[in-house]
């Protein structure tokens, strides 16, 4: 063990000397050292994935901050990292929003709004729609074949629609491409405002129709799919003794959710070579990933099965309680944190002082508050939505983590830290409140490969509180208006660094008055 005094002369000078990367662990993305390729790992990793046809959910929000915080972490850790938004762009229900436009579309509106007015049309169709999948979920819990239900009405029309979409018709595919184009930028603007950006914007409607082929070729070659009804299927029952059917065509021959994502696992170990790939889906698909990689071990490919990974979460949110429901449900929660944390800082204004008061600040600061939130709890756990706590000073808030940073900046800004001290510097660290806030910043690099290991954002966030709550010890035991130490101002530059770096890997863009 360490003495007391021993800690602050090995450790401050080592952490400000790595400001850059103490916390990192780049050995973790090299390959095996025995190997001679030793360039860095790859890392895909999907995320958000809302469908373009209806509202960005709860767990939408969910998946976008945890999915942008795993990539950030192994980014962190060296590995070469690509984020793909795997859009719901294709599929029965654009083929239910492309039957709503032939029958309440409306180019006026569609020019003025056309997030908006998408919006309200796939719900004046699903409106319409509700009573027949109601029929039809009755006839099958009744053991009845429901064809009879879904040849006609709105399934047929949502049916045929798709199938022109399939089959290349040129009025039903340009207004899919419409509908894909005003999404995509809608999103891509949105998500800047949380941080958060990919490198594609992937989706359904991008997989190759040759790799589904190939696919479907594989499993008829090996004796795994089978006909059922008019709609090919995988009946698990028979090749692993568990239950379950997946379903690779429907009876109208389209292709389904299951058959474009084992296309996709393919295109893409082909096309990034990675090492790993990390879903990050709620909970409520997680047996359809589990059926996603059975399959491809059945397929013999489970050397790439064993690269997946499902990171799920619980979807379970009050958001959408207290938001309501409405197209642009994202831009609503970014924009109520933001009114929220101008209701904040005008209540505080000695933080306000520290922290800045323009719209650009207040803007970071809400985001901050939003995902601290979101990341505090663990991905099983559910979680409330309270914006007024989220965007208040309390311990454990994302404005607090911005309150305690700016202060350390403010410090700093009058009184830098040095690094040639003397033994007799150091002793003022000695006292019981430093050591321990030493201690904690010594404990940083554990904290993130026990994250790193676990995709645990809260680990990372509850070690930040930590820090935060004995850093608020450390001053208020300072006497007022006393420039710290020449020793305390580099424990306080090695608190800055770890505080900005954790934050950073949270999402969360540090703010300070200049």
């Amino acid at each position: 063990m360490f003495k007391p005094q021993t800690l602050p002369r090995l450790f401050l000078p080592y952490i400000n000397d790595r400001k850059d990367s103490y916390g990192r662990d780049v050995s973790l993305a090299l390959h095996d050292g025995s190997s001679p390729d030793l360039s860095r790992k790859r890392l895909v990793v999907e995320f958000s994935s809302p469908n373009i046809a209806s509202e960005f959910q709860a767990k939408h929000l969910r998946s976008t901050i945890l999915g942008a915080f795993i990539g950030n972490l192994y980014e962190t850790m060296g590995w070469d990292v690509t984020r793909i938004n795997y859009l719901g762009d294709w599929g029965k229900p654009i083929g239910l929003l492309g039957a709503g436009w032939e029958r309440f579309g409306s180019e006026e509106q569609f020019q003025t709004d056309p997030v908006g007015h998408l919006f309200d049309v796939y719900h004046k169709m699903n409106d319409l729609f509700m009573p027949e999948q109601v029929a039809s979920k009755k006839a099958r819990d009744e053991g009845r074949d429901p064809a009879e239900i879904e040849a006609q009405g709105l399934f047929a029309e949502r049916n045929a629609f798709f199938k022109r979409m399939e089959d290349g018709d040129e009025n039903a595919v340009a207004l899919w491409k419409r509908v894909r184009d005003v999404s995509i930028a809608n999103y891509t603007q949105l998500y800047a405002r949380l941080n958060v950006s990919f490198d594609e914007y992937s989706g359904e409607s991008q997989v190759s129709r040759e790799i589904m082929t190939e696919v479907e070729e594989i499993l008829k070659s090996k004796g795994l799919c089978e006909e059922s009804g008019r709609s090919w299927i995988i009946d698990l029952r028979k090749h692993t003794g568990r239950a379950g059917v997946g379903i690779i065509r429907d009876r109208t021959g389209g292709s389904t959710y299951l058959l474009r994502d084992l296309a996709a696992v393919l295109d893409r170990a082909r096309k990034y070579s990675f090492d790993k790939m990390i879903y990050v889906v709620a909970s409520d698909h997680s047996t359809h990933f589990s059926r996603l990689f059975k399959i491809l071990e059945l397929m013999d490919i489970s050397d790439l099965a064993s690269k997946l990974q499902h990171v799920s979460f619980s979807e379970v949110s009050q958001m959408s309680d207290k938001l309501g429901h409405g197209h642009n449900m994202l831009g609503e929660i970014l924009d109520q944190c933001q009114s929220a944390m101008q209701d904040s800082l005008k209540a505080t204004p000695e933080k306000a002082a520290l922290l800045g008061d323009t719209e650009g600040a207040e803007a970071s600061i809400g985001i901050a508050a939003l995902l601290a939130q979101e990341l505090s709890a663990r991905r099983v756990n559910d979680h409330a939505f309270d914006i007024g706590h989220m965007t208040s000073f309390e311990p454990g808030t994302g404005p607090d983590l911005q309150y305690w940073y700016a202060r350390l900046c403010d410090i700093l800004r009058t009184n830098p830290g040095h690094t040639d001290l003397s033994d007799e510097d150091f002793a003022s660290l000695e006292k019981e409140d430093k050591v321990n806030l030493l201690r904690l910043l010594i404990q940083y690099p554990d904290i993130t490969h026990s994250a790193y290991k676990s995709l645990e954002p809260a680990t990372i966030m509850a070690y930040l509180v930590n820090v935060t709550g004995q850093l608020r010890h450390c001053l208020e035991n300072s006497q007022d208006g006393t420039s710290p130490a020449p020793a305390e101002a580099m424990l306080y530059e090695a608190t800055r660094i770890v505080l900005g770096s954790g934050m950073k890997l949270l999402g969360v863009k540090p703010v300070a008055k200049i």
